[in-house]
Protein backbone atom coordinates (compact mmCIF):
# COMPACT_ATOMS: atom_id res chain seq x y z
CA UNK A 1 0.00 0.00 0.00
CA UNK A 2 1.12 3.35 -0.81
CA UNK A 3 2.29 6.13 1.72
CA UNK A 4 -0.24 8.64 2.24
CA UNK A 5 1.39 11.68 1.43
CA UNK A 6 0.86 15.40 3.44
CA UNK A 7 0.87 18.48 0.94
CA UNK A 8 3.38 20.39 0.47
CA UNK A 9 3.24 23.18 2.86
CA UNK A 10 1.97 19.83 5.51
CA UNK A 11 -1.24 18.81 6.17
CA UNK A 12 -4.66 20.15 4.86
CA UNK A 13 -6.11 22.38 7.46
CA UNK A 14 -9.68 21.00 8.12
CA UNK A 15 -12.00 23.03 9.15
CA UNK A 16 -14.41 20.97 11.23
CA UNK A 17 -11.90 18.18 13.51
CA UNK A 18 -13.40 15.29 15.33
CA UNK A 19 -11.75 14.56 18.36
CA UNK A 20 -12.77 11.73 21.02
CA UNK A 21 -15.33 13.85 22.67
CA UNK A 22 -14.92 17.34 21.39
CA UNK A 23 -16.09 19.28 18.23
CA UNK A 24 -13.41 21.92 16.53
CA UNK A 25 -14.47 24.71 14.12
CA UNK A 26 -11.89 26.81 12.27
CA UNK A 27 -12.77 29.36 9.99
CA UNK A 28 -16.29 27.76 8.37
CA UNK A 29 -18.62 29.66 6.38
CA UNK A 30 -22.26 28.41 6.61
CA UNK A 31 -24.15 29.44 3.74
CA UNK A 32 -27.34 28.90 4.76
CA UNK A 33 -29.68 32.01 4.62
CA UNK A 34 -31.83 30.02 7.79
CA UNK A 35 -29.47 29.62 9.63
CA UNK A 36 -28.08 32.90 9.59
CA UNK A 37 -31.51 34.22 10.07
CA UNK A 38 -32.35 32.23 13.19
CA UNK A 39 -29.25 33.16 14.18
CA UNK A 40 -28.91 36.66 13.86
CA UNK A 41 -31.83 37.47 16.53
CA UNK A 42 -29.58 35.44 19.45
CA UNK A 43 -27.68 38.15 21.66
CA UNK A 44 -24.37 38.11 20.58
CA UNK A 45 -22.94 36.86 24.01
CA UNK A 46 -25.38 33.78 23.58
CA UNK A 47 -24.71 33.18 20.43
CA UNK A 48 -22.21 30.24 20.95
CA UNK A 49 -24.14 28.02 23.41
CA UNK A 50 -27.43 29.00 20.88
CA UNK A 51 -25.20 27.22 17.77
CA UNK A 52 -24.54 24.18 19.86
CA UNK A 53 -28.09 23.78 21.12
CA UNK A 54 -29.03 23.92 17.52
CA UNK A 55 -25.90 21.17 16.81
CA UNK A 56 -27.59 18.88 19.64
CA UNK A 57 -31.65 19.17 18.18
CA UNK A 58 -29.94 18.70 14.74
CA UNK A 59 -27.93 15.47 16.10
CA UNK A 60 -30.62 14.12 17.74
CA UNK A 61 -33.10 14.34 15.09
CA UNK A 62 -31.17 12.80 12.45
CA UNK A 63 -30.13 10.01 15.10
CA UNK A 64 -33.74 9.43 15.12
CA UNK A 65 -34.53 9.36 11.38
CA UNK A 66 -31.76 6.95 10.90
CA UNK A 67 -33.54 4.39 13.66
CA UNK A 68 -36.37 4.53 11.69
CA UNK A 69 -35.31 3.57 8.19
CA UNK A 70 -33.75 0.99 9.78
Amino acid sequence: MPEKLDPIGGPAMRHVQVLSSTVRIHELTIDRPKVAAYLERIAPEKLEIALVHALEVGVTELVARRQKAS
